[in-house]
């Protein structure tokens, strides 16, 4: 009976196999913790496609801010990025102005939230089907480097030729042609700028040379000030062409708007226009010899209106930096081809943007005019020495802008 007692006991002491049930347990919990981790690092990558989705449609909204299409570009940026409004459980929320963050209430930023059920694999186990996810961004327009827009889509949009020497290390140039030549550069012609960008290619031979090579093959870029308004003006009340001759003479808008049919100025004549909008419903030429000085003035070229700056006349001019056309210093209508040409002397003083958006701008200044101009144009034709600084250097507001993210 001792022996079977003793013999008892040892096996109710006997610990072999609890290694086993232990290790099973571990396994088990484990195994779930791995289940966790999986669905977990689904999740954040879940999250980091969506960031970059609402980064994007937020871009896209606040780049239409001007045009009054802030939702659908937002949305259809989203949905190009694989998240599509009301499709699959995704939510494209767009809010002009942001409902939250530091730039609540403010109509020039753009919140864009992007939601969506994601489906999951092991939290199934404890009934949890999916978990919603989601990613937050605001943008809004600010200041850019882009100074030069080309809009034609075919043929040579910059043209750069017999010697002349483009100075503009603050600007990124945009082209809109498809053609093999979109940047033409040649006889001995020197381009220093920030970047110059191409829907199509370019040629550079005979001498030529650019401090940086050229990006290829974008996506076309719109129009960027296509939202501005025509000024509306009656023919028949445009006064007649002044042809101001040798001495001094004063012009005005009386603060608003005045048309006239042709403007001239001849040599020796110094003319002075305060600030205001000139419809100018003919020729605009300011001839050699000629000073001609404006601050805060904006000169409109309707159809049938066209604009010539002689070599060797100086010009003073600088666009309005509030209202309308803050920054648009001449404004072309975009059915006007009529080309213009800017020569003048090395005097000379031009802030503001020009935009001639259907036609070819010739561009003939002289290195040292103190030039803080965006260009806007059908075609471009660098035919001399240019130094052309960013214009939203001395205007922070310009119209001319990029978007940027700040949440």
């Amino acid at each position: 009976m001792k022996a079977l007692g003793e013999k008892a006991r040892k096996v109710w002491r006997d610990e072999e196999g609890q290694t086993i049930v232990l290790a099973a347990l571990c396994m088990t919990l484990l195994l779930g913790f791995v289940a966790l981790s999986v669905d977990v690092g689904l999740m954040f990558h879940a999250k980091r496609v969506m960031q970059t989705a609402a980064d994007c449609a937020a871009i896209a909204g606040a780049l239409e801010t001007n045009y009054g299409d802030v939702t659908g570009a937002a949305k259809g940026d989203a949905a190009l990025n694989g998240f599509t409004d009301g499709t699959g459980g995704t939510t494209v929320a767009v809010n002009n102005p942001p409902l939250n963050g530091a730039y609540k209430g403010n109509k020039a930023y753009v919140e864009v939230i992007v939601s969506s059920a994601q489906k999951t694999y092991f939290m199934n186990v404890f009934n949890r089907k999916s978990v919603n996810v989601s990613a937050r961004a605001v943008a809004t327009l600010g200041t850019t480097q882009n100074c030069i827009y080309t809009l034609n889509t075919s043929g040579t949009d910059i043209s750069i030729s017999g010697g002349a020497n483009v100075q503009t290390p603050e600007c990124a140039m945009f082209g809109n042609s498809s053609n093999s030549s979109a940047l033409l550069m040649n006889g001995g012609g020197k381009l220093n700028a920030a970047a110059v960008n191409l829907v199509g290619n370019y040629s550079i031979s005979g001498g030529a040379s650019s401090s940086v090579t050229p990006t290829t093959g974008i996506a076309p870029v719109s129009g960027p000030l296509a939202f501005l308004p025509k000024p509306a003006f009656n023919a028949a009340s445009c006064l007649l062409d002044p042809k101001y001759g040798y001495g001094p003479h004063s012009v005005s808008a009386g603060g608003g708007t005045v048309c006239y049919k042709a403007f001239t100025t001849g040599g020796g004549g110094t003319v002075t226009f305060a600030a205001g909008l000139y419809i100018i419903n003919g020729a605009m030429s300011l001839q050699a010899g000629s000073t001609v000085t404006g601050t805060g003035v904006t000169f409109y070229f309707p159809p049938g209106g066209s604009f010539a700056i002689a070599n060797g006349a100086t010009f003073n001019f600088t666009a309005p930096t509030s209202g309308t056309y803050n920054g648009i210093l001449f404004y072309q209508d975009r059915s006007n081809s009529t080309a213009p040409t800017f020569a003048g002397g090395a005097t000379s003083t031009l802030q503001g943007i020009l935009y001639f958006p259907d036609a070819n701008v010739t561009w003939n200044n002289g290195t040292n005019t103190s030039t803080y101009a965006s260009i806007v144009a059908g075609s471009l034709t660098f035919a001399g020495g240019t130094n052309l600084k960013n214009y939203a250097d001395v205007n922070t507001s310009t119209p001319l802008s990029s978007a940027r993210l700040v949440e």
